[in-house]
Parts: C-alpha cells; sequence; structure tokens
C-alpha cells in the first residue's frame, strides 16, 4: 500500500505541475500545451516502471523524537514466573484459556484498497473496450468513400496537409457520428447527413480531421484514457485528461486556420455542426470529435482572437519539450522523502502457538525513535516506516522470558518467526550454620501433593474441554506454572560451619515435564557449599509445568545463601 500511495503521489505531482503551467502558455501554441499534457500523461502510465529504474535522491524528513531513551543490553535477564500466582490463562477463576481478539478480524486494509482500485480500473477498462468494439463495428457497417467528390477531396487535402498515409474514408448510417481514430490504418467516419454539406463545410471538416490523424492525436488520447483507467479515482488526471481533448481541438482548429480558412467561416461552420450534430445522442467512443458543445464557446473565441499564437509545433520544440518532461518524471519517480522498511512476523510459545495482543516495539538510540505493534489474533506484527539503522527489539509478555535482540534495518523488509520461551523460575534460600538439622515435614509434602493432584486434575478436565479448543484454535500462551512439591534445604558443611565460613551459592536448575530436577549447573560459588546446594536442589520435586496444556521443561535459578553465626 506504501508503494502504492507514492506511485499516487508521483503522479499528481508530475501531471499537476504539468497543468499548473497551462497559464503560463497563453501565449504559446494550442500544439505545444496539448504536447506537454500529452508527455506528462505518458509518463503518469510508466511511471510504476519510472520508479524502479530511475535514480533515487532523498528529501530529508524529521523523524518523532522521544526523548532520551536509556540503552538496553543486548542480553537481559528474563522475566520470572512466580510460583505462587496462577499462571496466565489457566488462573482459578476463569474457565476458558485466553482467546483471540477481534482487533483483527476486519479485512485487511491493503486489501481492501487494492480491491477497491482493481474494481475501478476494471470497470474503466471495461467501458475502454466497448468504445473500441463500438468503432470497429461503426467501421464494418460503414460505407467506404473511395471514389467521387469526397475521395477526391480527402487525397488533396491530405497532400496539402501533410499526410502521407493512406487514410480511409467512411460514412456511417448514424446522423451525427463524426470522429477520426487510427494510427498506421487511420479512419474518418463522417455522419450520415454528411452527404447534403457543401464543399466549403466538408473542406473545413476534412482539414480539421486530417490534422488529428497528423498530429497523432487518436494515439495521445488512448494513452491518457489508459492514464485516466489507472488512475480513477484522481482528479488531476482527470483534469489533464480533459484539458487534453480541448488542446487537441484547438490545434486542430489552428490547423485549418493556417491552411487560409477565415476564422468567421469556420466558426459559424463550427457552430451549425454542433447544433447539427448535437440533435441526436452521440455513442460514447475513444476517438477525437469535432463539433462536441463542450468548451465550443472557448473555441470560438480563440478563433476570432487574431492575436493569438497558431504556429504548429516544430520538431525541435516538440524534442526539447519532450526530454524536458522526461526529466521531470525520471526526478519524480526517483523522489524518496525517505527510504522505509517494515518490520513484521509472527508470534509463536513453544509450542508454535500464536502469541496474540502482545507488544512488539523497535527502539533506534540512535535516532530517538520507538515504534509500537501488538501482534493480531494470529500472532502477527507489522512495523511500518522504519529507517535504516540499528534497532533493538524489546517485548515483553507475563510468563514468559523478556526478549532483547538487535535488528538491523538496511534497506530492505524484514521478515521474522520469534518464538519466546517461558521464563525462569528464580527461589532463594537461606541456610544459617548451627541450626538444627533439616527434616522433611512428610505430613507437609503430602497434603502439597495431594493439592498439586487435585489442581492437575482440574486443569485436565480443561484441557480436554475449552484448552482443547484453544489448541485447536492455534492460539496459545496459556501457562500453568509450577508448584514445588517436595523441598529439602541444604546440610550446612561441618568443615566450614566450624571455621564460620559462608557464601552465596548461584544455580541453574532445569526442571523436567514430569516436575523432576533434571539437571543443576553451578555458575558461583564455594565447592563445599555449591556441592551441598546441588545435593538438596537435586531432590525437589514440582507439579509440571503445562504451556497449552502441554508439559514443558522450565529453568530455574537458585540462590542459596549460607550464613555463618559467630
Amino acid at each position: 500500500m506504501i508503494l502504492f500511495a507514492d506511485i499516487v503521489v508521483k503522479v499528481s505531482l508530475l501531471v499537476g505541475a504539468a497543468l499548473a503551467v497551462m497559464p503560463l502558455l497563453r501565449g504559446r501554441s494550442a500544439a505545444l500545451r496539448h504536447w506537454v499534457l500529452a508527455v506528462a500523461l505518458v509518463c503518469a502510465v510508466a511511471m510504476p516502471l519510472l520508479t524502479i529504474v530511475a535514480p533515487a535522491w532523498h528529501i530529508p524528513v524529521s523523524t518523532f523524537t522521544i526523548g532520551s531513551i536509556a540503552p538496553r543490553p543486548a542480553t537481559v535477564s528474563v522475566t520470572i514466573a512466580s510460583r505462587q500466582s496462577p499462571a496466565r490463562g489457566f488462573d482459578q477463576t476463569a474457565d476458558t484459556p485466553r482467546m483471540a481478539d477481534d482487533a483483527g478480524r476486519g479485512m485487511n486494509l491493503r486489501v481492501l484498497v487494492g480491491l477497491v482500485w482493481a474494481v475501478g480500473a476494471a470497470a474503466s477498462a471495461a467501458v475502454l473496450f466497448v468504445g473500441f468494439a463500438r468503432l470497429r463495428r461503426i467501421a464494418r457497417r460503414a460505407e467506404p468513400l473511395e471514389m467521387g467528390r469526397w475521395a477526391e477531396l480527402t487525397g488533396e487535402l491530405a497532400r496539402a496537409s501533410g499526410v502521407h498515409r493512406r487514410v480511409t474514408l467512411l460514412r456511417s448510417d448514424h446522423p451525427t457520428l463524426l470522429v477520426t481514430w487510427g494510427v498506421m490504418r487511420p479512419r474518418i467516419v463522417l455522419p450520415f447527413v454528411a452527404r447534403d454539406w457543401t464543399d466549403d463545410r466538408a473542406r473545413i471538416v476534412l482539414r480539421h480531421e486530417l490534422a488529428h490523424v497528423r498530429r497523432g492525436d487518436w494515439a495521445v488520447q488512448i494513452a491518457a484514457e489508459i492514464a485516466r483507467s489507472l488512475n480513477w479515482f484522481n482528479p488531476v488526471v482527470w483534469l489533464a485528461c480533459r484539458q487534453l481533448r480541448r488542446e487537441s481541438e484547438r490545434a486542430c482548429d489552428d490547423a485549418v486556420l493556417n491552411g487560409g480558412v477565415a476564422p468567421a467561416d469556420y466558426a459559424s461552420h463550427l457552430v451549425d455542426l454542433a447544433r447539427a450534430l448535437s440533435a441526436h445522442r452521440r455513442p460514447y467512443v475513444p476517438a477525437s470529435a469535432m463539433a462536441r458543445s463542450s468548451g465550443l464557446e472557448g473555441r470560438i473565441a480563440a478563433m476570432l482572437n487574431a492575436r493569438l499564437n497558431r504556429n504548429p509545433l516544430t520538431p525541435r520544440t516538440q524534442i526539447a519539450a519532450a526530454i524536458l518532461l522526461l526529466c521531470l518524471a525520471t526526478s519524480v519517480a526517483g523522489l524518496r522523502a525517505q527510504h522505509f522498511s517494515t518490520f513484521s512476523g509472527t508470534l509463536v510459545d513453544q509450542t508454535n502457538a500464536v502469541l496474540p495482543n502482545v507488544a512488539v516495539t523497535l527502539t533506534n538510540a540512535a535516532a530517538q525513535t520507538r515504534n509500537e505493534a501488538r501482534t493480531d489474533s494470529n500472532g502477527h506484527f507489522e512495523l511500518v516506516g522504519l529507517r535504516d539503522g540499528d534497532y533493538q527489539l524489546a517485548i515483553a509478555e507475563a510468563g514468559f522470558a523478556n526478549l532483547y535482540e538487535p535488528i538491523a534495518i538496511a534497506g530492505h523488509d524484514v521478515t521474522r518467526t520469534i518464538q519466546l520461551r517461558i521464563g525462569d523460575l528464580h527461589e532463594t534460600i537461606s541456610i544459617t550454620s548451627g541450626g538444627p538439622a533439616f527434616k522433611p515435614d512428610l505430613e507437609l509434602r503430602a497434603k502439597a501433593r495431594e493439592w498439586a493432584e487435585q489442581r492437575m486434575q482440574k486443569v485436565a478436565e480443561r484441557c480436554g474441554g475449552n484448552g482443547a479448543a484453544a489448541a485447536a484454535s492455534g492460539v496459545g500462551g496459556n501457562i500453568l506454572a509450577p508448584s514445588k512439591i517436595a523441598d529439602v534445604k541444604p546440610r550446612y558443611p561441618e568443615n566450614l560451619q566450624a571455621a564460620k565460613v559462608g557464601g552465596v551459592v548461584l544455580l541453574e536448575v532445569l526442571i523436567g515435564t514430569d516436575g523432576t530436577v533434571r539437571d543443576v549447573q553451578v555458575s558461583s560459588g564455594d565447592p563445599d557449599l555449591a556441592s551441598a546446594a546441588v545435593d538438596a536442589v537435586r531432590q525437589w520435586e514440582f507439579s509440571p509445568t503445562l504451556l497449552n496444556c502441554t508439559p514443558v521443561e522450565v529453568r530455574m535459578g537458585v540462590t542459596a545463601n549460607f550464613v555463618a553465626t559467630p
């Protein structure tokens, strides 16, 4: 959608610039004004291609500043999933897991815009093709005028006008249809009433239509129709197409007057033709019409104004204007306010179920910018309008480990599937020297085990009902944190207790899917104190940790404080 809007703006700038110079060209001929508009509209059709191939140049754009941003480290400690608090998705009161919100259920805006544009463009193209078919049908049914007065006049005036192609002259059965079309094999269709025209009127009409042929106006008009079909929603293009038709007719009027026809006589014939040909409804055809009533007053005024410039367009002027407009179109096509990229993707948990309604943040400390988006019901997120640079990705969600990761944006879109893992548990224990030896409370342990079994039974029932529906929907993030069933405290080593030596031991513990301790790693601490802490922690037992009704492993950080008393 950003590319679509970019092309719309560039087309509007280019065509709008061509319209803006029209008042400045009042002293120049209608042929020059028509040529300027024609080249601008052709470049508008080619704007998507020009945007790709044109060299880029940038306009500095100020960015939204959020003030001072404290830099964050690339790796940060993870969140705490508390054993005492109810787990996300399996709280004590909720009957169903968290489901997808309704925010992402509407039709995607880009799809909607593309569909609306396609419908409008297709309708405009259909009208154009119907017009082509109508022209072909008119040509098949029309009477060729290959002999007689009309053929002789056409040949004579074609040579005088500099038309070297063979022009087919036709007379239709329609009472008011007067059009010219074709490039390699141009055709002039006269109305049925043309058989009653005088030689003077016939000469004026043929001079005008042959001027269209010599100038190649039909090809220009078709290019304008294509531009209007592609930009059917753009009023600037519509205005340019209307002005193009007016300047085309005035340029052909100038050609007739330059051929020696008196302005008053031409104006009189044109008014009579417009009056006669407007008596019947004219079918739409994509071709020039000499006696169109719209703009007739302005054409008459221009004919009678002897001070107007009526010079035809010279090849040198034509080439110079085309080069100038092509340079302008290339500059507009290469215009880049700033290259913006998109960072998008899908957020999932350890079971690859999507995580809706989670904040995803990108921070650029150097540019002092921050972009944030929330995942939709399908776990999809999209951050748009990102300038090139180094960003810090931050995702924080209850029950999951905080994620901080550097992201480099360098002139292209980035798409990622990001997986959040369950947050680590943390527990701190204190062991005092000289204290009584730890004795497990078997009755309390039995009650804890019974409570855990009842809790798991309720969860199992829920997983078999609403939980299964949530799993089938692909929505994740439903966590049941573990609870400790069996607790063992470390014994203070006798040698260190006698020497009154204390210390802190840090352990990294892996709790398996069945709730037992699978692995214990010592991060720091005295070897004897660490050995005592490891022996105790290995005997701990927990209820299983569930993610979307599936048992998963979870890590725990244990801090053991050994305090030596005097």
